[in-house]
């Protein structure tokens, strides 16, 4: 018996809570000193009103996260509508990640104000891609770090600025209303962040609503009141500190490092100096993560048949090789080309706003979805205002309409080349594997078995046949477990566990139901893919309710546990007392 193992749910709201600051919380790194460019003393006007926009975001995520509890990103939701959109939905996110990631890096280099900040930048994106080539899975923690660092050094800041409050000098915005509408849509750059947690919720512990408002939330508010809290503090410093002794400058001197200018002149350049390390560390795992995430797309719609086969090729550290080298070469060579943060954030928005407009008015549009008849119209107008942002950008800004349509237009071409390639004389292969009838012994059928092991196994002829002769000896069922190791987040059902496309494991599981039928023990073979390959293990075995567990000693070498863990201790954390533990050396 063949079961596809549901991808397990792990993913609590104190976890997807950090990873969407990581995304939100970096635009505020950026976000200040461009509203101030724009705006000047009428910034925080403006910076209430993106406040306004990303609280309306956020709640229609948040509907969006019940709605799709499966995976709710714009790749997912809008397949309901039509496949070609949904890939359209996600070239335009994947132009976003793109661009996060090149803006992302560059500013980070102009915080910690090195010279040739744009060759830095193209430099750590190479050296993030090749870390990433073995698939690192303890770069969270960092991250975490650095996200809870920031946000207590954004709180310093801000409440050392309070006695300057006072002296904020803010105006109403000049010119006519359609000069604010350019001002607003050149500041959008802050709500990207919600298409990351609608993309997780296949594995977040249920009830899923629950736990996406909760991730949600709090992390919204903290960036809207501290966000005009420190656009005010902004405001508060007088024009000749703004421009380093030149009023003229003011608007422009900082604009690619204002937190660390607030850190200098309401706390010191001591704090500064600490504060934009921090700060630099949490713009580089912002890198990090728009790569995975980049990877990630390009690995789901491989296997949606959208992209050539190749695409989904794994490594040995479950790195998808094709995508990562797209994804980490397409924003370096972005970066080198465009080194200059206001004009990445005129590239930047176009992508998120149009990836958000797709996700709203699929799910809008989509009459059998359970949405309240309120819910429906707030964010049918709310998808209405995303496309006038869309079309607004791309008017203003055509060399954004333009990188984001050469991305969408070669994603298109690979997909019509996967499509056809058979008329094309194979010129784009792909090799889809046979799905395997797995003859088990007629007592497999009989669910009253008493004793269960788990088997956690890629093929060990040892492993496998010392397995069979434990569970003869305990008259008990084998479940054999291959877990197939994916290194990027999975966008998309928690059940996208297709042993069709995975031919080692359909050799594991023929060598197993051979060796199974000669001994004559009853056994069923799991399948799933995942991220943590030990809770996986742990989540299975409690799931089944095994007695024991029984797993192979690695051959993976010192490189392989540093960057990954090593599994044999992970399950052995984690696994519960009654369950037993035994390591076949």
């Amino acid at each position: 018996m063949l079961v596809q193992g549901n991808r397990p749910r792990q993913l609590h709201w104190y976890h997807a809570g950090p990873m969407l600051f990581g995304d939100w919380g970096t635009s505020r790194l950026y976000v200040l000193g461009l509203c101030f460019m724009h705006a000047g003393h009428a910034s925080l006007w403006f910076m209430l009103a993106m406040s306004c926009l990303l609280v309306a975001v956020g709640w229609a995520y948040s509907v969006i996260c019940r709605l799709y509890p499966d995976g709710g990103g714009v790749y997912s939701s809008a397949k309901h509508k039509s496949q070609s959109l949904a890939v359209f939905g996600a070239l335009l996110l994947g132009a976003d990640y793109v661009v996060t990631a090149a803006l992302s890096a560059l500013d980070a280099f102009h915080y910690l104000d090195v010279p040739y900040p744009a060759l830095c930048a193209a430099a750590s994106i190479a050296v993030l891609g090749i870390v990433n080539v073995f698939g690192p899975t303890k770069g969270g923690t960092a991250a975490l770090v650095a996200a809870v660092l920031t946000i207590i050094f954004s709180l310093i800041i801000g409440v050392a600025s309070i006695p300057w409050l006072p002296h904020a000098h803010v105006t109403l915005p000049t010119g006519s209303p359609i000069s604010w509408w350019t001002q607003f849509t050149g500041i959008i750059l802050a709500i990207s962040g919600v298409e990351a947690v609608a993309n997780m919720t296949g594995i977040m512990v249920e009830p899923v609503e629950k736990t996406a408002r909760r991730a949600i939330w709090p992390v919204l508010i903290e960036i809207v009141i501290l966000n005009l809290f420190l656009t005010l503090a902004v405001s508060a410093i007088p024009l000749d500190i703004l421009g380093d002794g030149n009023p003229a400058n003011a608007y422009t001197a900082h604009r690619d490092d204002m937190l660390r200018l607030l850190a200098t002149y309401y706390v010191g350049p001591t704090f500064a100096a600490v504060a934009s390390i921090v700060f630099a560390l949490l713009l580089l795992s912002a890198v990090n993560t728009a790569v995975t995430d980049l990877v990630s797309i390009q690995y789901m719609m491989a296997r949606d048949r959208e992209l050539p086969h190749s695409f989904s090729g794994l490594n040995r550290w479950g790195m998808p090789l094709i995508p990562l080298a797209i994804a980490v070469g397409v924003p370096l060579i972005t970066v080198l080309i465009v080194p200059d943060v206001g004009h990445l954030a005129d590239l930047y928005a176009i992508g998120v706003v149009g990836a958000v407009a797709v996700n709203l008015g699929s799910c809008v549009t989509s009459m059998n979805l359970p949405l309240k008849k309120w819910e429906r119209i707030i964010m049918g107008m709310l998808a209405v205002l995303m496309i006038a942002v869309w079309i607004s950008i791309a008017y203003e800004k055509p060399h954004a309409l333009i990188f984001a349509g050469v991305i969408v237009a070669i994603g298109m071409t690979a997909r019509w080349l996967t499509h056809h390639r058979e008329a094309i004389g194979g010129t784009v292969t792909s090799l889809v594997g046979q799905f395997i009838d797995l003859k088990t012994p007629a007592a497999i059928e009989n669910p009253t078995h008493q004793v269960r092991f788990l088997v956690a196994t890629q093929g060990s002829p040892k492993l496998i046949a010392f397995a069979l002769e434990q569970a003869k000896s305990f008259h008990a069922e084998v479940l054999f477990l291959y877990v197939r190791h994916i290194a990027v987040p999975m966008i998309g059902p928690a059940h996208r566990a297709d042993i069709a496309n995975d031919h080692d494991a359909q050799k594991a599981a023929k060598q197993i139901q051979e060796q199974a039928e000669a001994a004559g023990v009853p056994i069923r073979f799991l399948y799933t893919v995942a991220d943590n390959i030990a809770e996986t293990i742990v989540d299975f075995a409690v799931t089944y309710g095994v007695s024991q567990v029984i797993v192979g000693t690695t051959k993976r070498g010192t490189l392989w546990r540093t960057m990954k863990g090593d599994v044999i201790q992970g399950i052995a954390m984690h696994l519960p007392d009654r369950t037993q533990l035994l390591i076949h050396a």
